[in-house]
């Protein structure tokens, strides 16, 4: 199939680092579709009219419609199946579609999306390769974009107010992170500044950002919970997924504002948020009409209903979770995902006593070419990292890479051991589990 990425420029074949003052700087055309975005969220969310609701959901599909006709990939999948992207009427016609695996979009990148009208205006990023083979993943103005959209909507769903111009944090406790300071004219005229949780004065930084908004992963907020005298933001967010109990009660205890805990993939942006009910963890409200995650299954099949380069029908993340529709006591109206198994949680155990969250590490292994691989703590500071197909010449750097982040995170002399196995040993499931805490 021929790849759309051939009318790019050179650099955004290869994941290029994002122009991020450019990228701030351009927002200001777009706030009347943020703010679009976020009206059209919370509309949703207080829909009781089930028959409405897939109504509107519906009348979207003419624009996924098209984007398959200009989708090689899915053109191509569709005629080989003696399907036409015109069957795609109503929402129940999606189960007589074929399913987009993920191992399928890692392979075809360049050919499932559409051809860009404006080729500068797109960049190509890389998922997190928790499982072993990142993928390339195309996004437009629009996309990379959305998430500020995505938070105007979640800000007012938590009741939290914002000052003028509000500034936001991205707390990165992941070695080697980027750091910059930006405005962000999507949320108010705000700013967005990224601090390192890894340098020594990362507290005094904090206080004087002082955050109207804290976005962060467990690691990240597990630092901040061990802080004193730290700014309270009016709202934090982590998209852990699987946020412990433990964690929050700790970071209550020192930052007394709302936990937002959201779901979102790379390949799809956010596509849910868990209730903000104490008693009602775990279930997650989807963000129709953005994205339809289908009902009545055991794993998670995502498509995107927003226009978006990247056109994603029936697309498995490889998650568990079922969806079913539901008026919940916090005053949402739609459909609910439940019974959630996506990035378990996983923790190692430094030589001083302190668990580390294994997802710290999942960096590392973004920038080797690996079908699968599994990293489990054998001992205190021996570790066994199994391999699937891996290069030879990967072996060395990967293996020095760890250990360099493994010293970052508290590991004095961590001793890496590597085997290589077969893709089948580290079958575990719907999703493979790449980390594996002491036993």
């Amino acid at each position: 199939m021929a790849g759309v990425t051939t009318g790019l420029s050179p650099d955004l074949r290869v994941a290029p680092r994002a122009n991020i003052r450019r990228d701030t700087a351009s927002q200001r055309p777009h706030i009347p579709w943020a703010e679009s975005i976020a009206d059209g969220l919370s509309r949703f969310a207080a829909l009781a009219d089930e028959d409405a609701a897939r109504a509107d959901l519906d009348a979207r599909l003419s624009f996924l419609r098209a984007a398959l006709r200009d989708s090689p990939y899915h053109a191509a999948r569709l005629h080989a199946a003696g399907l036409h992207p015109g069957d795609l009427q109503t929402l129940e016609d999606l189960r007589h579609l074929p399913f987009l695996d993920r191992e399928a979009l890692a392979e075809h990148w360049d050919a499932v999306p559409t051809p860009p009208a404006d080729a500068d205006a797109c960049v190509v990023v890389k998922s997190s390769g928790s499982t072993g083979a990142p993928v390339n993943v195309v996004r437009d103005r629009r996309d990379c974009l959305h998430m500020w959209a995505v938070l105007r909507f979640l800000v007012a769903r938590a009741g939290a107010v914002l000052p003028a111009r509000p500034r936001v944090v991205l707390l990165d406790a992941l070695p080697g992170g980027l750091e910059y300071s930006v405005r962000l004219p999507i949320l108010r005229d705000g700013a967005l500044h990224r601090l390192s949780v890894l340098r020594e004065d990362a507290l005094q930084r904090l206080r004087r950002v002082r955050p109207a908004v804290l976005f962060s992963d467990p690691e990240g907020l597990r630092w901040l919970a061990a802080q004193r005298d730290v700014p309270t933001p009016r709202l934090v967010l982590t998209s852990a997924q699987h946020l412990p109990a433990g964690l929050r009660a700790e970071l209550a205890s020192v930052v007394p504002a709302p936990v937002l805990n959201y779901y979102a993939t790379t390949e799809t942006g956010p596509l849910a948020w868990e209730c903000l009910r104490p008693e009602a963890p775990g279930r997650f409200h989807v963000l129709a009409p953005d994205v339809w995650l289908e009902p009545g299954l055991d794993e998670v099949v995502v498509t995107r209903l927003r226009p978006s380069v990247l056109p994603l029908l029936r697309y498995r993340p490889g998650d568990a979770g079922r969806v079913r529709r539901d008026a919940c006591a916090c005053g949402f109206h739609g459909w609910t995902l439940e019974h959630f198994g996506g990035r378990g949680a996983c923790h190692f155990v430094t030589p001083a006593g302190r668990e580390v969250d294994a997802w710290a590490l999942a960096w590392v292994f973004k920038h080797h070419a690996l079908r699968r691989f599994r990293l489990t703590q054998v001992e205190t500071s021996r570790f066994q990292l199994e391999l699937a197909g891996a290069s030879p010449a990967d072996v060395a750097p990967l293996r020095e890479r760890l250990g360099g982040a493994l010293r970052n995170l508290g590991w004095t002399r961590p001793c890496v051991e590597v085997c290589h196995v077969e893709v089948s040993a580290l079958a575990t499931g719907t999703k493979p589990v790449p980390f594996r805490g002491p036993r």
